[in-house]
């Protein structure tokens, strides 16, 4: 049982909870564009690859799923996602499961805009958001949104481009500047859009922010959820949490997971408006939120490979603990590590 995590960058931590999970039943195989990505360091082996915007990228992993006999593929980040979610029944046909969503779905989750109008349209709630600024401008006017507002990357991760504007001056210049910052964004490379819509205007929600972990088998079943409260960010990721009970977004979860019947783990960014949830943004695929979960006593890459071996996962794995608080730590790594000195243990 061997597993695929691409563009697998700084998560050294989801490395390490699948080699725990496999128990040396099989091996962990992970791919970057470099090879000092610190995740490449620890896995059983690493690769590099094409960057997941070339056009051999998709035939690059085909490769390395028949050279390590691939059972289980994750992908780690969203545009990597979008490049390989086209190819989700090739792998699943040649014997690897992809825990990818369909090439539909990628787009929209790619494009911050478009996931927002189709999941509203699903029935549920998402701040007012434009893709030209000539159309807010028009909506503040009639009074249909008010600021604050937050200016951001259509194509975005990481808070890039983000920025809060209080007033038109504001609005006018932080778009403007979003735009400059954007010319040249890798995200262009992927899904080209006119250089005036590649700016997402959205309303401030100002209520707390809830992370929001939506489990479903590798049949797009729904199996579980997991939700925390964000206490602190770094870089756009969480950077300290709370897990919540369960029931803390009613139904929100389940009636996701049967909107997109995903396979495997997506997350879901989600503030409180006067207590309405609203959904702000949606990543197919393991988020920088899992490990507080996994602090708590989940164990999702053990239910994955369990899946993947067609038996049950244990339900302990399904149900981390409430109230657990958990933070990101920074470890000072040498790299490349320091050669293995022989007669150390002489």
């Amino acid at each position: 049982m061997n597993v695929l995590l691409t563009a697998v960058g700084r998560r050294s931590y989801l490395v390490r909870y699948f080699q725990q999970a496999l128990g040396g039943t099989g091996v962990t195989v992970v791919t970057n564009t470099a090879l000092d990505a610190p995740a490449m360091s620890i896995a059983d082996h690493a690769v590099v690859v094409p960057p997941s915007f070339h056009a051999e990228y998709p035939e690059a992993i085909g490769a390395l799923c028949r050279q390590f006999d691939i059972r289980l593929l994750c992908s780690c980040h969203d545009l990597d996602v979008f490049a390989l979610a086209p190819h989700r029944e090739h792998l699943r046909e040649s014997g690897v499961i992809a825990m990818l969503p369909d090439a539909e779905w990628a787009r929209l989750c790619l494009d911050k805009f478009e996931c927002g109008e189709r999941i509203k349209a699903a029935g549920f709630a998402v701040p007012w958001a434009s893709a030209s600024l000539e159309a807010t401008r028009a909506a503040l006017a009639r009074g249909e949104v008010r600021f604050p507002l937050v200016v951001k990357a259509r194509l975005g991760f990481g808070s890039l481009a983000l920025h809060r504007c209080h007033n038109l001056e504001q609005l006018g210049w932080f778009h403007q500047s979003s735009l400059a910052e954007l010319e040249d964004a890798v995200g262009n490379r992927f899904l080209p859009l006119p250089l005036d819509e590649r700016v997402l205007i959205q309303q401030c929600v100002q209520g707390p922010e809830h992370r929001v972990i939506v489990v479903n088998d590798l049949e797009g079943e729904y199996a579980a959820h997991f939700v925390a409260e964000v206490n602190a960010m770094r870089a756009g990721e969480s950077d300290r949490a709370t897990t919540m009970a369960r029931d803390a977004l009613g139904d929100l979860p389940g009636r996701f997971s049967r909107l997109t019947r995903h396979l495997g783990v997506w997350g879901l960014d989600v503030l409180l408006d006067a207590d309405q949830p609203m959904i702000i943004d949606v990543n197919p695929r393991f988020t920088g939120d899992y490990p507080f979960q996994h602090l708590a006593g989940a164990n999702v890459p053990a239910a994955l490979i369990a899946w993947a071996q067609g038996v049950q996962p244990e339900r302990a794995w399904l149900e981390p603990a409430v109230g657990v608080t958990g933070y990101k730590d920074l470890v000072p790594t040498r790299w490349p590590p320091p050669p293995v000195d022989a007669g150390a243990d002489a």
